[in-house]
């Protein structure tokens, strides 16, 4: 993305900053950093941030200072001990940082720095090993892995072959100088979290399930209080986000509790000892929830906000939001896509494409509109080359045309509160979902310099995402349709 040394240096800070901060504390950095920022700007910076939690008060704390030191633990299975190795996975979340590609992580016991093996697994194991981050997302994070570079997810249709190699951290250290065996537990804490550098030690595990001895009963008790923890939170807050989302809230909130010694794992946790909990389907991704429950869009965490938002943005003109959603770098790709195809008149494109033919734009909008692509061309027209544009040019065209399609309904939803009474709640979280993807792809490819290299990629999920788009379009239609006319009141004459 594009951004300046200054804003480059208030990230860092985000990254490693791990004491408690203010939001005028805040204000302060970024304007002593020569960011001038507004108590408002400041706000939106950090609660747009992912590494960044918000607490009361308008106190904040870092992933870095929320997560450091706390312990968490590491099970490796008999595969992965027999090949002399742990993967880290998604086995590491919440502590991490979760962009960070899991086999890059530094593992140190003592001074000793782990290091690196391949290994070989099953699919369906290695898949489990990144599991908290969505089985739906699990085989993009192993082919991420240096060793799968070789393999080429496009041509088999994003599956994974019988099996795949991983990037282990190497136990050898830790059998010689600890006398590590099969079924003992490492145990884990992030020492410096913007580089990635993690602390362990090992923890004998009794493999006799007739004796689990002391420390196994408190383990037990252990699994116990995570699933209560999770329990609370689906009640307090709601399905989050991610996965992650709800595991932050959980671990952060009680890690007096459950960062201790003794404690279990959550993949070890899902898989034999969760009672309530587990993972559901959450539109085309997967959450934490009730067990064999569907997972619902809205409840008693943000009806209310919901309903409010939606009455107050009805008292405006449905194109007053329908434009003022689209994000900046999204108008620059429409003009990117103006010159690649070479339009006679790009807004005219632009509006065919947002307004869906649904909304009409008056004078005065289609001025502002122009002035803002006028502005926006005379800027990246110099620097845009056609011959160089053939390959994410297409990209680009296609992710545009489904954009102005999917925002028109999420914009329609947003606007007349859709969803909420609703027997197609699934269908409008699909909507959703697809909607933040298709942000993500443009951003990409406006700002990643590696972007052409995932062209052939791109089409494919596009592709995905439009068989998708058709199978919920005309329910989110209906429901829209039926938020639109319980939105007027009938009033009666007499």
């Amino acid at each position: 993305m594009r951004v300046t040394e200054k804003e480059i240096s208030a990230m860092k800070f985000l990254r490693t900053y791990c004491s408690l901060f203010t939001l005028k504390g805040m204000k302060k950095i970024l304007n002593e950093s020569g960011i001038p920022a507004t108590l408002d700007d400041t706000r939106d910076f950090l609660e747009g941030n992912p590494n960044v939690l918000a607490l009361n008060n308008s106190r904040y704390i870092t992933r870095a200072g929320a997560f450091s030191h706390e312990i968490f633990s590491i099970l490796p299975t008999a595969r992965e001990f027999e090949q002399g190795v742990f993967i880290p996975g998604s086995r590491c979340m919440p502590f991490v940082d979760s962009d960070r590609i899991s086999s890059l992580f530094s593992f140190y016991a003592g001074d000793k720095k782990l290091g690196r093996k391949l290994a070989e697994f099953d699919s369906d194991d290695a898949i489990d090993m990144f599991l908290m981050y969505g089985e739906e997302y699990a085989p993009q994070y192993i082919s991420a892995d240096p060793a799968n570079a070789d393999l080429d997810m496009v041509d088999r249709n994003f599956e994974l072959p019988a099996k795949v190699k991983l990037t282990g951290i190497d136990i050898s250290y830790l059998k010689q100088k600890f006398g590590f065996k099969k079924g003992d537990r490492i145990l884990c804490c992030v020492t410096d979290w913007d580089a990635g550098r993690i602390n362990i030690a090992v923890s004998r595990t009794s493999v006799n399930d007739f004796d689990r001895g002391e420390i196994g009963e408190m383990r037990l008790g252990w699994y116990a209080l995570l699933e209560k923890y999770l329990l609370e939170s689906f009640e307090r807050f709601g399905p989050q986000a991610t996965i992650e989302d709800q595991l932050t809230k959980v671990m952060f909130e009680h890690r007096q509790k459950l960062c201790v010694p003794y404690c279990g794992s959550v993949e070890e946790y899902i898989s034999t000892y969760a009672k309530k909990v587990g993972l559901q389907h959450y539109g085309v991704e997967t959450r934490l929830w009730y067990k064999d429950q569907d997972v619902p869009a809205f409840g008693k965490w943000n009806i209310t906000e919901y309903r409010a938002h939606a009455k107050s943005v009805s008292a405006f003109p449905l194109k007053d939001f329908l434009l003022a959603a689209v994000p900046d770098y999204v108008m620059d790709e429409y003009v990117a896509d103006g010159f690649f195809t070479r339009s006679k008149n790009i807004v005219s494109d632009v509006i065919d494409s947002l307004c869906q033919g649904e909304v009409t734009l008056d004078d005065e909008d289609i001025s502002a509109l122009s002035l803002n692509l006028k502005g926006r061309g005379d800027i990246i027209s110099p620097a845009y080359n056609w011959f160089s544009d053939q390959v994410l040019g297409p990209v680009r065209h296609k992710a545009l045309s489904l954009f102005g399609k999917i925002n028109m309904l999420v914009t329609k939803a947003d606007y007349y509160g859709a969803g909420a009474e609703t027997p197609f709640q699934q269908d409008l979280v699909i909507l959703s979902q697809l909607y933040s993807h298709l942000l993500r792809m443009i951003e990409t490819i406006a700002f990643d310099a590696e972007a052409e290299s995932g062209a052939e990629a791109f089409l494919l999920s596009l592709d995905g995402m439009e068989w998708n788009f058709e199978d919920i379009e005309d329910s989110v239609m209906a429901s829209i349709e039926k938020a639109r006319l319980a939105s007027f009141k009938v009033v009666q004459h007499f």
